[in-house]
């Protein structure tokens, strides 16, 4: 199978492997043995650099013998992406965190594991709301950790 890509498609190709590369890999110091496929495709994909015209954001590591993103790429165009990314998802995983735990306070988990999705919505909902127009209105602000 061939691929023909446009200069900026593969522009946009470098951004999203960037993207997909700091999805996997960021949080582990060494790359998961199961990772290995993607970064072997990544590294096809940075090795056309050159002909695409891209040298100065992608080069090549004699000692590693490996194609890594510059500085230019890795905080460009696809860096705003990840950052809404983790914007959004941190305050989506505090808000259902905070709910589970409520809800979880006041029926107990194996009682909430069995509730129906429309009962467990019941349950969730006014706490999302709650939650929801609090960060939006103070963010962090009234956010205390109580210690007893």
């Amino acid at each position: 199978m061939q691929i023909e890509l446009s200069k900026d498609e593969y522009r946009s190709l470098l951004d999203l492997l960037v993207i997909a590369e700091w999805v996997l890999n960021v949080h582990n110091e060494d790359p998961e043995p199961t990772n290995k496929r993607y970064h072997e495709v990544e590294q096809k994909i940075f090795s056309y650099a050159g002909k695409m015209g891209f040298v100065e954001i992608i080069e090549y590591d004699i000692k590693y013998n490996e194609f890594f993103p510059t500085a230019d790429l890795e905080e460009g165009e696809s860096r705003d992406y990840l950052d809404e990314y983790d914007n959004n998802t941190f305050w989506t995983e505090l808000v259902d965190r905070l709910i589970e735990r409520d809800v979880i306070k006041e029926i107990g988990e194996k009682k909430l594991e069995k509730l129906t999705i429309e009962k467990r919505y019941e349950k969730e909902q006014p706490l999302a709301d709650k939650y929801g127009t609090e960060f939006e209105k103070n963010g962090l602000d009234n956010l205390v950790l109580k210690t007893v």
